[in-house]
């Protein structure tokens, strides 16, 4: 094996110039590959993050049917054994009930529909970025009643400012028409323009109140430390408490339209890849293929001289392995400290009026991201690799079953 290792090395560079440039696209591949890989994983982690943190948390505990309805009629309770339930659970990261409904707010002869969510100022914190939002003013504070907190846009939209006073109006859990007035506390910069111009928070305390709603809540937001755990999370949750009181639900349930648009993003980029994988296969069977026209006659001598078919077809296979080994080291170790350093380094988009409008659409901030995973090389080497091995193995074959007389005759 030592001796067919010698050869196989050999003849690779024997045409130094084909396997340079066979080498070059393999380095080529794998780089895109495993950037490409990291970009979608930072991306999409980045945003599925952003969306949950203003949204309903990795898991949502709600009651039966909320999601298909979402008023008011569909309540759960948060009580004390499930508080503390989720509390000590070490997979959550923390937890926040909250009210949702929609209303009309008002400031003087403008009046804008809005989605009313009552929420725990302090809970809040530890599930959703909504706190850290704030370009002015203050977020809710607890003990302190009929405060609100804006979007900016809703904010210009009303020409209100941080002291003003808004009315707010909508129906009540008993039917009931409810409309008070509330002192606009903080504004808010959130990235999904249909929530900068349509988002209004209120205290959980003040919307069981404004609602009539006693103590029930519309759900219970919970953070996972792993976002990868969120479903197993869920069907733990739902496995052990009462369906016809409570309901728990992992992001894609509560999301769908975001779920399905990360599967067909995710679609895309493996068409784009396997493109690309299919080209590199192209340039390392034209390689191997060339290599074995151009040696012929120096097969048929060694067959001559008594050196078994399979002997020739492991020296060719040999061949592809060390061009794809060649290619795969280098690319590795040109993509990986890329994607380190623009996991370490996210690149703002400030530049690009085009391209922050499409980071908004998808509701995130215009920064690209990226992620480094161990599957993402490893998966890109085992690909590559099998390439390689599909592309040699015709040419492997053809060399293999050459005959010494093809070549007498061929003189």
């Amino acid at each position: 094996m030592s001796l067919e290792w010698r050869l196989a090395w050999r003849n690779v560079w024997r045409n130094p110039r084909r396997t340079g440039l066979t080498v070059s696209a393999t380095v080529f591949a794998v780089a895109l590959l495993v950037l490409m890989s990291a970009l979608s994983t930072g991306m999409w982690e980045k945003i599925i993050d952003d969306s949950v943190s203003m949204g309903s948390g990795h898991v949502t505990l709600t009651g039966p049917n909320y999601l298909e309805e979402r008023t008011l009629e569909q309540y759960t309770y948060l009580d004390a054994p499930l508080a503390t339930r989720l509390g000590e659970n070490p997979a959550i990261a923390g937890y926040a009930p909250r009210v949702n409904a929609f209303g009309l707010l008002s400031d003087a002869d403008v009046t804008r529909g809005v989605m009313v969510i009552g929420v725990d100022p302090e809970l809040e914190k530890s599930v959703s970025s909504l706190p850290d939002r704030i370009k002015s003013g203050r977020f809710l504070e607890k003990g302190k009643n009929r405060e609100v907190v804006l979007g900016g846009r809703l904010a210009e939209i009303l020409g209100v400012k941080i002291g003003d006073q808004v009315l707010l109006y909508s129906v009540a859990y008993s039917l009931e028409s409810a409309y008070d007035l509330f002192s606009v506390a903080g504004i808010m910069h959130l990235p999904d323009p249909a929530l900068d111009r349509g988002l209004a928070l209120i205290s959980l305390a003040d919307a069981q109140a404004f609602f009539v709603y006693g103590n029930r809540i519309s759900e219970v937001a919970i953070r996972v430390r792993e976002a990868d755990h969120s479903a197993s999370l869920a069907e733990q949750l739902g496995s052990s408490l009462d369906p016809e009181k409570i309901e728990a639900h992992p992001w894609p349930e509560v999301m769908p339209d975001l779920a399905q648009t990360v599967v067909i993003d995710k679609l895309g980029m493996y068409l784009m890849l396997a493109i690309l994988v299919i080209v590199v296969a192209f340039g390392i069977f034209n390689t191997i293929l060339m290599a074995v026209l151009e040696r012929k006659r120096e097969f048929g001598v060694v067959l001559a001289l008594g050196l078994r078919p399979r002997a020739i077809f492991r020296i060719v296979y040999l061949e592809s392995i060390l061009l794809a080994g060649v290619g795969l080291t280098l690319g590795l170790l040109v993509a990986i400290p890329l994607v380190l350093y623009l996991q370490a380094n996210p690149i703002p988009i400030t530049n690009s009026e085009e391209m922050a409008a499409a980071f908004e659409m998808v509701g995130t901030d215009p920064v690209i991201y990226a992620k480094l995973i161990a599957n993402n090389p490893i998966l890109s080497a085992l690909t590559i690799l099998l390439v390689a091995l599909l592309a040699a193995l015709y040419p492997a074959i053809r060399a293999s079953q050459g005959k010494p007389v093809d070549v007498l005759r061929s003189l």
